[in-house]
């Protein structure tokens, strides 16, 4: 069962987004006096007295859009509307009554929805009195609440429950995952958005930089629902000042990563890539996350049979994601849609799986004997066994004498070699190094224990899946 929607509409610089932000609890929608900064549908689920809606932000109505995007965002708001069962009209106390203000009036009549009007900004008792203007509306008393000052929340909320007349809490479906789209501008990601979730969702324009906040779109595949976050497309750090409306989104874009239990690095493949797509990169292996490499707009590519040629280029560009598996779709063609989706519930597996600790210290065992660790000093390096100690991202402590004596280089060749024998093919593995003074015999085998590894020359072969 899906929840009741309320949808927030005015003029811009009413205070929409820091109303969705205040009912919510928490910052969601970016705030800034600059008109226009919101200009997708921005949803959140909002929980109030064991019940629980979908709260949505829209645009300004009427703005007059620097990036000519007008009539993208009053369809925003419109779909918006159409899906609410309440609308919270919002009008600025302090600048009273305005000819704008008229004009949403108008349209949201023309919508027969059922409206609240919210009078924002009533900082003080005094301008509390001051809401008696917008009866003209034809909406009825004002309700005065102030979301800089944090009053008139509780009433708020309990009013909009009343007109929704909910009488018990909603269920909502658990997401199957969480799944961030990042890329540099123009990529595709509100296309492919909108694509997953069957609707125009978000604004898609070639204007670089159209959409702002990270946008919340819930979608359903075969039965299973899914949570996709859509970032505003990031630019060199170079050119964003902390002024700048894109600081703001750069950073929505780094904790959509962290919120995303897979993330797809979108590319366009009609585009060269550089520092900025690097950088993504460098981002998500930091924090650990699975990654699907995306290849956008792949119908656009002349000559598609060099595929396995891009991969080895896609190879050397992101050397920090080389276990991410790469996918070839058309997000505008819907063409690889469903195997994307298919193939991220595999990340999400292979990342969610836990090891016994037999299985981990065989694939260790055979590891070093391929290759041991050599030691910088003269101390002998001894490892002692292995554990798993969290999953998403899967968690690893390799016990030894002197971690100091484990080199960066080691580990990586280490988890490299981990990968390949277990169930972590394609998803990043943090590995944590601790001192032991002695091995655990019940988890190792007596050849491990006493060291004697002899190394193998003859490496095994890693095959990574590909999607075309």
């Amino acid at each position: 069962m899906s929840l009741p929607i309320v949808t927030i509409v005015g003029r811009p610089n009413v205070g929409k987004s820091s109303l969705l932000n205040f009912l919510a609890g928490r910052r969601i929608s970016i705030v800034d006096p600059t008109e226009g900064v919101t200009r997708d549908r921005v949803s959140t689920p909002v929980e109030h007295d064991g019940k629980t809606f979908e709260l949505t932000d829209t645009g300004g109505y009427g703005v007059l859009d620097k990036d000519n995007l007008t009539a993208d965002i009053e369809r925003q708001i419109a779909l918006g509307v159409d899906e609410a069962k309440l609308v919270l009209f919002v009008v600025d106390v302090k600048a009273g009554k305005t000819p704008l203000d008229v004009v949403v009036a108008e349209f949201l009549r023309h919508k027969q929805k059922p409206v609240l009007l919210v009078a924002n900004k009533a900082d003080g008792e005094k301008l509390a009195m001051q809401t008696a203007e917008f009866y003209a509306l034809g909406y009825g008393t004002p309700l005065p609440i102030s979301c800089t000052t944090r009053q008139g929340k509780e009433k708020l909320l309990a009013e909009i429950l009343k007109r929704l007349k909910i009488r018990k809490k909603t269920p909502e479906k658990t997401p199957e995952m969480k799944i961030a789209v990042v890329g540099k501008r123009n990529a595709g990601k509100s296309t492919l958005i909108n694509t997953l979730a069957g609707q125009p969702r978000v604004i898609v324009s070639e204007i670089p930089g159209t959409t702002r906040d990270s946008v919340d779109v819930r979608f359903e595949r075969e039965g299973k629902t899914f949570l996709v976050i859509d970032t505003a497309g990031v630019r060199k750090k170079a050119k964003i000042t902390r002024n700048d409306l894109e600081f703001y989104a750069f950073h929505r874009a780094q904790r959509s990563i962290r919120r995303a239990d897979v993330v797809f690095m979108l590319i366009d493949a009609t585009a060269e890539m550089g520092d900025v797509d690097q950088k993504l990169a460098a981002y998500i292996a930091e924090e650990y996350k699975p990654c699907i490499i995306v290849i956008n707009k792949w119908d656009l590519v002349q000559n598609r049979a060099n595929a396995q040629q891009y991969e080895e280029y896609i190879g050397k560009i992101f050397t920090l994601l080389d276990y991410a598996p790469i996918a070839f779709i058309s997000a505008k063609l819907e063409h690889n849609i469903d195997e994307l989706i298919r193939l991220a519930q595999v990340m999400y597996e292979q990342s969610s799986t836990r090891l016994t600790t037999s299985q981990l210290n065989t694939a260790v065992e055979e590891v070093l004997a391929l290759r041991g660790p050599s030691s910088p000093t003269a101390q002998k390096v001894k490892v002692y066994y292995a554990t798993q100690i969290a999953t998403n991202p899967p968690t690893l402590v390799l016990f030894v004498n002197n971690p100091d004596l484990i080199t960066v280089e080691y580990q990586r060749f280490f988890v490299r070699q981990l990968r390949e024998r277990l169930a972590f093919a394609e998803v990043p593995i943090r590995l944590m190094v601790r001192s032991h003074h002695r091995s655990f015999e019940q988890v190792v085998s007596p050849r491990l224990r006493r060291g004697d590894i002899k190394e193998d020359k003859k490496p095994r072969q890693r095959q990574n899946r590909k999607q075309t």
